[in-house]
């Protein structure tokens, strides 16, 4: 089933998202650091069911749960989406603010796009005031496209987009640059992971 992709590496996994993960996914895309910057997110968990269950019906939509490789226990979203001929859209990326698992994930979501799927090129949309994530994702070996006016409306209000790609070819060598950093964090998040262990059974 094209749900079952997965992917691991770095301290971290990512695995196909399920129903019981709604709640997660709610507290994660309401965080402060996120509102109003990944569309509108789901206020509720009903409501994140009822999306859920119309995405586990779409073909050719992976989203993903990444979570700690020992204890399992989830850190953030990350998703590749809206394909079109061998390129697809990547988004829906939210890491829990205290987890050092940002260069993990990305790097396990471009691998598997690239290496699973067999994607020749990657597109990301960002809100146009998130100059955080322009920074990061150009890191990352992408490469500003277009800017969109009014592309999207998020709250209520229109918001103008920037456009990314990320082609195949040039992956190798961004990757390259990103693994002593994601090996950095590899160290963090196992930390952290035992903090938080410790913490959920108190």
């Amino acid at each position: 089933m094209h749900h079952a992709l997965s992917n691991e590496g770095f301290g971290v996994r990512i695995r196909p998202v399920r129903m019981e993960d709604a709640a997660f996914i709610v507290r994660v895309r309401n965080q402060e650091h996120a509102k109003g910057k990944l569309g509108d997110s789901a206020t509720s968990v009903s409501a994140q069911e009822n999306w859920l269950a119309e995405y586990f019906k779409r073909e050719g939509d992976f989203y993903f749960i990444a979570e700690t490789q020992c204890e399992r226990i989830p850190v953030g979203t990350t998703a590749i989406y809206d394909p079109s001929g061998e390129s697809a859209e990547t988004g829906r990326f939210v890491v829990s603010l205290d987890a050092p698992a940002a260069f993990q994930i990305s790097l396990l979501t471009y691998d598997l796009a690239f290496e699973q799927l067999q994607l020749q090129s990657l597109r990301a949309t960002s809100v146009a005031t998130n100059r955080t994530v322009h920074s990061y994702v150009r890191k990352l070996g992408f490469q500003q496209t277009r800017t969109e006016k009014g592309g999207r409306v998020i709250g209520g209000q229109s918001v103008d987009m920037l456009h990314f790609n990320l082609q195949a070819a040039d992956w190798p060598i961004a990757r390259a640059a990103m693994l002593p950093l994601a090996k950095y964090a590899e160290s963090e998040i196992l930390r952290w992971e035992i903090h938080s262990a410790r913490q959920l059974t108190v």
